[in-house]
């Protein structure tokens, strides 16, 4: 049972990857620099040292709240070994890029330019991040996880979206934060909302 839900994890992972790779690429072929530039890797990441302060302790928090309520975490948090983590670690920097500048600098910079005020964007962003992660209910096959997930990750958007508005809108310290939780989060959260749907009796044979 074990190898077949290690399988369904990787495959899951490999595709997430994949496409969130398929956009990095398109959006950084014709122009790295200016990517770079967009990402937030630029002199205004090294004025911004609240905002990293923020980002961190997010990042430290939503990893520990994630352990303490999911066991296959926390007792996998420290594990750095397989293939199944190392593709976890893949979908941690492809994901963590792509979500931050959907949600983050592309959706709120949207409401900026629409006249939002700042609590707007930072409620939209964070809804708009959990209502994407309803998508564990399909993974887990259980709303329960799904309404779990759609919760924690709605409580993380809003903190990214905050981080996001600390850093004078540099991305760069959401994306650093999100990316360093789904290292230590990843394959592990994808595996329990795996496990929660269970294994079919033509999977076990």
């Amino acid at each position: 049972m074990e190898r077949v839900l290690n399988r369904r994890a990787f495959m899951l992972l490999a595709v997430i990857s994949v496409f969130m790779t398929v956009f990095i690429v398109m959006w950084s072929c014709r122009d790295i620099a200016g990517f770079a530039d967009y990402v937030g890797i630029n002199e205004t990441m090294l004025c911004i040292p609240v905002a990293w302060v923020v980002a961190l302790c997010t990042a430290v928090g939503y990893v520990a709240y994630t352990a303490c309520m999911v066991p296959l975490v926390r007792s996998n948090i420290f594990v750095f070994r397989g293939l199944l983590k190392w593709m976890g670690i893949y979908a941690a920097l492809s994901g963590g890029l792509v979500e931050e500048l959907v949600f983050r600098r592309m959706l709120m910079d949207w409401l900026y330019w629409g006249e939002c005020g700042i609590v707007i964007q930072i409620f939209v962003s964070g809804v708009a991040f959990g209502l994407v992660h309803l998508s564990w209910s399909l993974f887990g096959g259980s709303w329960r996880v799904g309404m779990a997930s759609f919760l924690s990750t709605t409580v993380l958007g809003l903190l990214l979206a905050v981080v996001y508005i600390i850093a004078d809108r540099n991305v760069l310290p959401a994306v650093m934060a999100h990316i360093i939780i789904n290292i230590f989060v990843e394959p592990w959260l994808i595996m329990n909302a795996v496990e929660s749907h269970g294994v079919s009796d033509e999977e076990r044979k």
